[in-house]
Protein backbone atom coordinates (compact mmCIF):
# COMPACT_ATOMS: atom_id res chain seq x y z
CA UNK A 1 0.00 0.00 0.00
CA UNK A 2 1.57 3.34 -1.03
CA UNK A 3 2.68 5.94 1.53
CA UNK A 4 0.55 8.33 1.05
CA UNK A 5 -2.54 6.10 1.06
CA UNK A 6 -1.47 4.47 4.65
CA UNK A 7 -1.16 8.11 5.87
CA UNK A 8 -4.99 8.79 4.82
CA UNK A 9 -5.76 6.01 6.18
CA UNK A 10 -4.59 6.48 9.59
CA UNK A 11 -5.88 10.06 9.45
CA UNK A 12 -9.18 9.15 8.63
CA UNK A 13 -9.26 6.46 11.70
CA UNK A 14 -7.53 9.01 13.82
CA UNK A 15 -10.78 11.18 12.96
CA UNK A 16 -13.04 8.93 14.09
CA UNK A 17 -11.33 7.99 17.35
CA UNK A 18 -11.99 11.90 17.94
CA UNK A 19 -14.72 12.69 17.00
CA UNK A 20 -16.64 9.68 18.09
CA UNK A 21 -14.74 9.68 21.28
CA UNK A 22 -13.67 6.27 20.88
CA UNK A 23 -11.35 6.29 23.52
CA UNK A 24 -13.08 7.47 26.34
CA UNK A 25 -14.15 4.84 29.04
CA UNK A 26 -17.27 4.20 30.34
CA UNK A 27 -17.94 4.45 33.61
CA UNK A 28 -21.01 5.06 36.26
CA UNK A 29 -23.31 7.87 36.29
CA UNK A 30 -21.79 10.78 38.87
CA UNK A 31 -23.78 11.13 41.79
CA UNK A 32 -24.92 14.48 43.70
CA UNK A 33 -26.59 13.98 46.71
CA UNK A 34 -26.61 14.32 50.79
CA UNK A 35 -25.32 11.25 52.40
CA UNK A 36 -28.80 10.37 53.75
CA UNK A 37 -30.23 7.03 55.00
CA UNK A 38 -33.25 7.07 52.22
CA UNK A 39 -30.71 8.08 49.82
CA UNK A 40 -28.31 5.56 50.59
CA UNK A 41 -31.59 3.04 50.25
CA UNK A 42 -32.40 4.43 46.98
CA UNK A 43 -29.18 4.01 45.64
CA UNK A 44 -28.65 0.75 46.52
CA UNK A 45 -31.57 -0.65 45.34
CA UNK A 46 -30.85 1.24 41.81
CA UNK A 47 -28.00 -0.71 40.13
CA UNK A 48 -28.13 1.44 37.42
CA UNK A 49 -26.71 4.21 39.59
CA UNK A 50 -23.82 2.39 40.49
CA UNK A 51 -22.75 0.25 37.07
CA UNK A 52 -21.51 1.92 33.99
CA UNK A 53 -23.28 2.96 31.27
CA UNK A 54 -21.77 1.14 28.61
CA UNK A 55 -23.21 2.37 25.18
CA UNK A 56 -22.77 0.90 21.98
CA UNK A 57 -19.29 1.01 20.80
CA UNK A 58 -18.59 2.44 17.51
CA UNK A 59 -21.05 5.62 18.33
CA UNK A 60 -22.87 5.38 21.23
CA UNK A 61 -19.94 7.78 23.33
CA UNK A 62 -20.39 10.55 20.66
CA UNK A 63 -23.32 12.63 22.22
CA UNK A 64 -24.24 14.46 18.88
CA UNK A 65 -24.60 10.67 17.52
CA UNK A 66 -27.12 9.91 20.32
CA UNK A 67 -29.13 12.85 19.72
CA UNK A 68 -29.36 12.65 16.25
CA UNK A 69 -30.13 9.04 16.03
CA UNK A 70 -32.63 9.39 18.81
CA UNK A 71 -34.06 12.98 17.31
CA UNK A 72 -34.26 11.08 13.54
CA UNK A 73 -35.09 7.45 14.16
CA UNK A 74 -36.63 7.85 17.80
CA UNK A 75 -35.99 4.11 18.90
CA UNK A 76 -34.73 0.78 17.29
CA UNK A 77 -37.82 -1.40 16.89
CA UNK A 78 -39.94 1.06 18.72
CA UNK A 79 -43.52 -0.95 20.16
CA UNK A 80 -46.06 1.18 19.26
CA UNK A 81 -49.01 0.53 22.51
CA UNK A 82 -51.87 1.55 22.23
CA UNK A 83 -53.93 3.33 24.89
CA UNK A 84 -56.90 5.41 25.47
CA UNK A 85 -57.15 8.96 24.79
CA UNK A 86 -58.78 11.31 26.86
CA UNK A 87 -59.99 15.65 26.78
CA UNK A 88 -59.91 18.07 28.78
CA UNK A 89 -62.00 21.72 28.39
CA UNK A 90 -59.37 24.39 29.77
CA UNK A 91 -60.65 27.48 30.61
CA UNK A 92 -59.81 29.46 27.79
CA UNK A 93 -61.34 26.75 25.71
CA UNK A 94 -58.44 25.07 23.99
CA UNK A 95 -58.91 21.23 24.56
CA UNK A 96 -55.90 19.49 25.79
CA UNK A 97 -55.65 15.62 25.32
CA UNK A 98 -53.67 13.14 27.19
CA UNK A 99 -53.48 9.48 26.71
CA UNK A 100 -53.54 6.38 29.23
CA UNK A 101 -51.98 3.21 29.07
CA UNK A 102 -52.63 0.15 31.15
CA UNK A 103 -50.29 -2.39 32.82
CA UNK A 104 -49.80 -5.80 30.97
CA UNK A 105 -49.18 -7.19 34.12
CA UNK A 106 -49.35 -6.95 38.29
CA UNK A 107 -47.00 -4.40 40.02
CA UNK A 108 -44.68 -6.76 42.04
CA UNK A 109 -46.06 -4.30 45.05
CA UNK A 110 -49.77 -5.12 44.16
CA UNK A 111 -50.66 -1.57 44.44
CA UNK A 112 -52.16 0.81 42.14
CA UNK A 113 -49.25 2.94 40.48
CA UNK A 114 -49.41 5.30 37.66
CA UNK A 115 -46.48 7.31 35.71
CA UNK A 116 -47.67 10.63 34.96
CA UNK A 117 -45.50 11.77 31.77
CA UNK A 118 -44.64 14.95 30.40
CA UNK A 119 -42.90 14.74 27.01
CA UNK A 120 -40.05 17.11 25.52
CA UNK A 121 -40.80 19.97 23.11
CA UNK A 122 -43.35 19.35 20.35
CA UNK A 123 -43.68 15.82 21.52
CA UNK A 124 -46.42 13.45 22.38
CA UNK A 125 -48.04 10.11 23.41
CA UNK A 126 -46.93 8.97 19.91
CA UNK A 127 -43.21 9.72 19.77
CA UNK A 128 -41.27 7.21 19.73
CA UNK A 129 -38.88 7.30 23.01
CA UNK A 130 -42.10 8.12 24.91
CA UNK A 131 -43.50 4.95 23.04
CA UNK A 132 -40.41 2.36 24.33
CA UNK A 133 -40.52 3.71 27.73
CA UNK A 134 -44.18 3.55 28.02
CA UNK A 135 -44.23 0.11 27.03
CA UNK A 136 -41.53 -1.08 29.45
CA UNK A 137 -42.80 0.39 32.18
CA UNK A 138 -46.34 -1.37 31.35
CA UNK A 139 -44.44 -4.60 31.25
CA UNK A 140 -42.93 -4.01 35.14
CA UNK A 141 -46.42 -3.01 35.96
CA UNK A 142 -47.33 0.25 35.86
CA UNK A 143 -50.39 2.46 34.54
CA UNK A 144 -48.55 5.19 32.06
CA UNK A 145 -50.80 8.44 31.07
CA UNK A 146 -48.97 10.64 28.45
CA UNK A 147 -49.97 14.60 28.01
CA UNK A 148 -49.88 14.95 24.61
CA UNK A 149 -48.47 18.86 23.94
CA UNK A 150 -51.11 21.27 22.72
CA UNK A 151 -50.77 21.00 18.77
CA UNK A 152 -48.17 18.54 18.85
CA UNK A 153 -50.95 15.96 17.30
CA UNK A 154 -51.82 16.93 13.76
CA UNK A 155 -55.54 15.28 14.14
CA UNK A 156 -56.04 16.97 17.46
CA UNK A 157 -57.11 20.19 16.40
CA UNK A 158 -56.71 23.24 18.26
CA UNK A 159 -60.04 24.46 19.66
CA UNK A 160 -58.63 27.94 20.85
CA UNK A 161 -55.81 30.12 19.49
CA UNK A 162 -52.69 28.41 21.39
CA UNK A 163 -50.22 26.43 21.39
CA UNK A 164 -48.09 24.74 24.05
CA UNK A 165 -45.10 26.91 25.48
CA UNK A 166 -41.90 25.65 26.97
CA UNK A 167 -43.44 26.82 31.16
CA UNK A 168 -46.96 26.19 30.93
CA UNK A 169 -47.76 23.62 33.37
CA UNK A 170 -51.98 23.64 32.69
CA UNK A 171 -52.51 20.86 30.62
CA UNK A 172 -50.05 18.73 32.82
CA UNK A 173 -51.92 20.11 35.54
CA UNK A 174 -55.61 18.97 33.93
CA UNK A 175 -54.21 15.52 33.16
CA UNK A 176 -53.46 15.13 37.20
CA UNK A 177 -56.42 15.94 37.89
CA UNK A 178 -58.27 13.90 35.82
CA UNK A 179 -56.04 11.17 36.37
CA UNK A 180 -57.02 11.17 40.12
CA UNK A 181 -60.97 11.42 38.96
CA UNK A 182 -60.40 8.14 36.96
CA UNK A 183 -58.31 6.25 39.15
CA UNK A 184 -58.77 7.59 42.64
CA UNK A 185 -57.13 5.00 44.44
CA UNK A 186 -53.81 5.17 42.56
CA UNK A 187 -50.17 6.61 43.28
CA UNK A 188 -48.85 9.53 41.43
CA UNK A 189 -45.00 9.31 39.53
CA UNK A 190 -44.37 12.48 37.87
CA UNK A 191 -42.02 11.64 34.88
CA UNK A 192 -40.61 15.10 32.93
CA UNK A 193 -38.51 14.84 29.39
CA UNK A 194 -36.27 17.84 28.22
CA UNK A 195 -39.24 20.45 28.35
CA UNK A 196 -41.07 18.29 30.03
CA UNK A 197 -38.74 17.74 32.65
CA UNK A 198 -38.78 21.90 33.00
CA UNK A 199 -43.00 21.76 33.18
CA UNK A 200 -42.71 18.87 36.10
CA UNK A 201 -40.24 20.78 38.07
CA UNK A 202 -42.20 23.96 37.89
CA UNK A 203 -45.66 22.40 38.42
CA UNK A 204 -44.24 20.71 41.33
CA UNK A 205 -42.80 23.75 42.79
CA UNK A 206 -45.28 26.38 42.18
CA UNK A 207 -48.01 25.23 44.49
CA UNK A 208 -47.13 23.05 47.74
CA UNK A 209 -50.71 20.83 47.36
CA UNK A 210 -49.07 20.28 43.93
CA UNK A 211 -46.59 17.73 45.59
CA UNK A 212 -49.18 16.46 47.57
CA UNK A 213 -50.21 14.20 44.70
CA UNK A 214 -47.58 12.51 44.08
CA UNK A 215 -44.53 9.79 45.77
CA UNK A 216 -41.88 11.27 43.47
CA UNK A 217 -40.73 12.66 40.41
CA UNK A 218 -38.08 12.42 37.74
CA UNK A 219 -36.55 14.94 35.56
CA UNK A 220 -34.49 13.89 32.67
CA UNK A 221 -32.41 16.53 30.15
CA UNK A 222 -33.91 19.48 31.43
CA UNK A 223 -32.32 22.97 30.88
CA UNK A 224 -33.84 24.48 34.17
CA UNK A 225 -33.34 28.26 33.25
CA UNK A 226 -34.55 29.01 29.80
CA UNK A 227 -32.51 32.61 30.41
CA UNK A 228 -29.49 31.38 30.76
CA UNK A 229 -29.87 28.87 28.25
CA UNK A 230 -30.73 30.30 25.21
CA UNK A 231 -27.09 32.48 24.42
CA UNK A 232 -25.86 29.20 25.13
CA UNK A 233 -28.28 27.68 22.09
CA UNK A 234 -27.84 30.49 19.77
CA UNK A 235 -23.77 30.09 19.94
CA UNK A 236 -22.15 27.63 17.32
CA UNK A 237 -20.68 25.55 20.27
CA UNK A 238 -20.91 22.03 20.31
CA UNK A 239 -23.24 22.44 17.37
CA UNK A 240 -26.09 23.91 19.09
CA UNK A 241 -27.10 26.47 16.15
CA UNK A 242 -27.39 23.42 13.88
CA UNK A 243 -29.81 21.58 16.75
CA UNK A 244 -32.57 24.88 17.27
CA UNK A 245 -32.72 25.39 13.58
CA UNK A 246 -34.57 21.79 13.40
CA UNK A 247 -36.50 22.61 16.05
CA UNK A 248 -36.89 26.12 14.26
CA UNK A 249 -38.23 24.66 11.64
CA UNK A 250 -40.40 21.52 12.92
CA UNK A 251 -42.02 24.38 15.18
CA UNK A 252 -42.50 26.41 12.18
CA UNK A 253 -44.39 23.28 10.85
CA UNK A 254 -46.83 23.38 13.74
CA UNK A 255 -47.18 27.01 13.46
CA UNK A 256 -48.34 26.67 9.74
CA UNK A 257 -50.55 23.24 10.43
CA UNK A 258 -52.49 25.43 13.29
CA UNK A 259 -52.02 28.70 11.22
CA UNK A 260 -56.03 29.14 11.05
CA UNK A 261 -56.25 28.48 14.54
CA UNK A 262 -53.42 31.23 15.63
CA UNK A 263 -53.44 33.40 13.17
CA UNK A 264 -56.63 34.05 11.73
CA UNK A 265 -57.83 37.61 10.71
CA UNK A 266 -60.47 37.16 13.31
CA UNK A 267 -58.68 35.80 15.84
CA UNK A 268 -55.99 38.49 15.60
CA UNK A 269 -58.63 41.12 15.82
CA UNK A 270 -60.58 39.44 18.74
CA UNK A 271 -57.41 39.57 20.63
CA UNK A 272 -56.02 42.95 19.52
CA UNK A 273 -52.67 40.68 18.05
CA UNK A 274 -50.40 42.21 15.36
CA UNK A 275 -48.09 39.65 14.79
CA UNK A 276 -46.17 39.68 11.53
CA UNK A 277 -46.30 36.78 10.18
CA UNK A 278 -43.44 36.73 7.56
CA UNK A 279 -41.12 37.36 10.61
CA UNK A 280 -42.25 34.28 12.22
CA UNK A 281 -42.43 32.09 9.74
CA UNK A 282 -38.82 32.90 8.11
CA UNK A 283 -37.64 33.24 11.70
CA UNK A 284 -34.10 31.43 11.82
CA UNK A 285 -34.39 30.17 15.72
CA UNK A 286 -37.00 29.60 17.85
CA UNK A 287 -35.70 33.01 19.77
CA UNK A 288 -37.02 35.21 16.97
CA UNK A 289 -40.24 32.79 16.77
CA UNK A 290 -40.67 33.63 20.94
CA UNK A 291 -39.80 37.34 20.44
CA UNK A 292 -42.79 38.07 17.43
CA UNK A 293 -45.25 35.74 18.66
CA UNK A 294 -44.80 34.02 21.99
CA UNK A 295 -44.09 36.92 23.94
CA UNK A 296 -47.19 38.97 22.72
CA UNK A 297 -49.45 35.64 22.20
CA UNK A 298 -48.53 35.66 25.86
CA UNK A 299 -48.91 39.04 27.26
CA UNK A 300 -45.30 39.35 28.71
CA UNK A 301 -43.40 42.71 28.06
CA UNK A 302 -39.97 41.40 27.20
CA UNK A 303 -38.06 38.46 26.04
CA UNK A 304 -36.41 38.31 29.52
CA UNK A 305 -39.88 38.12 31.62
CA UNK A 306 -41.00 35.47 29.42
CA UNK A 307 -38.27 33.33 29.22
CA UNK A 308 -38.05 33.82 33.42
CA UNK A 309 -41.48 32.94 33.95
CA UNK A 310 -40.98 29.50 32.19
CA UNK A 311 -37.93 27.85 34.04
CA UNK A 312 -38.02 25.14 36.88
CA UNK A 313 -35.11 26.99 38.15
CA UNK A 314 -37.59 29.81 39.65
CA UNK A 315 -39.78 26.98 41.45
CA UNK A 316 -37.31 24.13 42.24
CA UNK A 317 -36.18 25.02 46.01
CA UNK A 318 -39.98 24.63 46.59
CA UNK A 319 -40.22 20.91 46.39
CA UNK A 320 -40.14 18.82 49.02
CA UNK A 321 -40.72 15.73 47.71
CA UNK A 322 -38.36 12.72 46.81
CA UNK A 323 -36.94 13.76 43.06
CA UNK A 324 -34.31 12.05 40.59
CA UNK A 325 -32.44 14.44 37.80
CA UNK A 326 -30.64 13.30 34.95
CA UNK A 327 -28.48 15.00 32.69
CA UNK A 328 -25.62 14.24 30.27
CA UNK A 329 -22.37 15.96 30.16
CA UNK A 330 -22.01 15.52 26.69
CA UNK A 331 -25.84 16.61 25.84
CA UNK A 332 -25.09 18.98 22.99
CA UNK A 333 -28.65 20.83 23.70
CA UNK A 334 -27.91 21.75 27.59
CA UNK A 335 -24.63 23.42 28.69
CA UNK A 336 -23.08 21.70 31.72
CA UNK A 337 -22.98 25.19 32.97
CA UNK A 338 -26.69 24.46 33.97
CA UNK A 339 -26.34 21.67 36.14
CA UNK A 340 -25.59 23.93 39.15
CA UNK A 341 -29.18 24.26 39.64
CA UNK A 342 -29.95 20.47 40.62
CA UNK A 343 -26.74 20.43 41.98
CA UNK A 344 -27.85 23.79 44.42
CA UNK A 345 -30.80 21.89 44.75
CA UNK A 346 -29.35 18.35 45.73
CA UNK A 347 -27.00 19.73 48.62
CA UNK A 348 -30.23 21.13 50.79
CA UNK A 349 -32.66 18.33 50.20
CA UNK A 350 -32.30 14.92 51.67
CA UNK A 351 -34.15 13.05 49.08
CA UNK A 352 -32.84 14.54 45.95
CA UNK A 353 -30.91 12.17 43.80
CA UNK A 354 -29.28 14.16 41.06
CA UNK A 355 -26.86 12.34 38.52
CA UNK A 356 -24.90 12.84 35.38
CA UNK A 357 -23.47 10.71 32.79
CA UNK A 358 -20.80 11.03 30.58
CA UNK A 359 -22.52 9.54 27.56
CA UNK A 360 -26.12 9.54 26.71
CA UNK A 361 -26.40 12.76 24.54
CA UNK A 362 -30.14 14.39 24.83
CA UNK A 363 -33.01 11.38 25.32
CA UNK A 364 -30.46 9.11 23.82
CA UNK A 365 -29.06 7.07 26.33
CA UNK A 366 -29.05 3.59 24.45
CA UNK A 367 -27.29 0.61 24.99
CA UNK A 368 -25.68 -2.12 22.72
CA UNK A 369 -22.71 -4.09 22.02
CA UNK A 370 -20.95 -2.89 19.13
CA UNK A 371 -23.53 -1.16 16.07
CA UNK A 372 -27.62 -2.39 17.09
CA UNK A 373 -28.84 -0.92 20.04
CA UNK A 374 -31.45 -2.51 22.04
CA UNK A 375 -34.67 -1.50 21.80
CA UNK A 376 -35.44 -0.85 25.97
CA UNK A 377 -32.55 2.27 26.43
CA UNK A 378 -30.61 2.58 29.47
CA UNK A 379 -32.94 5.62 30.31
CA UNK A 380 -36.68 3.56 30.31
CA UNK A 381 -34.59 1.32 32.72
CA UNK A 382 -33.18 3.65 35.38
CA UNK A 383 -37.26 5.62 35.05
CA UNK A 384 -38.74 2.46 35.95
CA UNK A 385 -35.86 1.27 38.63
CA UNK A 386 -35.33 4.77 40.08
CA UNK A 387 -39.40 4.40 40.49
CA UNK A 388 -39.49 1.01 41.96
CA UNK A 389 -36.90 2.11 44.61
CA UNK A 390 -38.68 5.30 45.94
CA UNK A 391 -41.57 3.28 46.11
CA UNK A 392 -39.64 1.06 48.59
CA UNK A 393 -38.06 3.45 50.47
CA UNK A 394 -40.89 6.04 50.16
CA UNK A 395 -44.08 4.01 49.54
CA UNK A 396 -46.24 5.29 52.85
CA UNK A 397 -46.02 8.73 51.31
CA UNK A 398 -48.17 7.33 48.56
CA UNK A 399 -50.92 5.73 50.14
CA UNK A 400 -51.68 9.05 52.46
CA UNK A 401 -51.36 10.94 48.67
CA UNK A 402 -55.27 10.48 48.26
Amino acid sequence: MPPPVLLLIVGVLLLLIRVLHLASKAGPPRLFCRDTTNNRRVIKLCPKLTENYIPPLLWGKSGHVQTIIYGKMGRINSPFPRGQRHSVLMPDGATSTFDVFEPTSEHPSGQDYSLLICPGIANSSESLYICTCVHFAQEQGFRVAVLNHLGALRDVPLTSPRIFTYGDTAEYGAMVDRMRELYPGHTAIGVGFSMGGNQLIKYLGEHPDHQKKFLCALSCCQGYDVERAVPALMSWEHLRRIYVWAMTLNMQGLLRFHQNALFSPEVCKKNRWDFDLEKIFQASSLLHIDREYTVKRGGFKTLQEFYRWCSSSQYIQNIDIPVFILNSMDDPLIPCDLHDVPKKFARVKDNVIFATTDHGGHLGYFEGEMVIPETITWLDKIVVQYTNAAIAVYGKRGSLAF
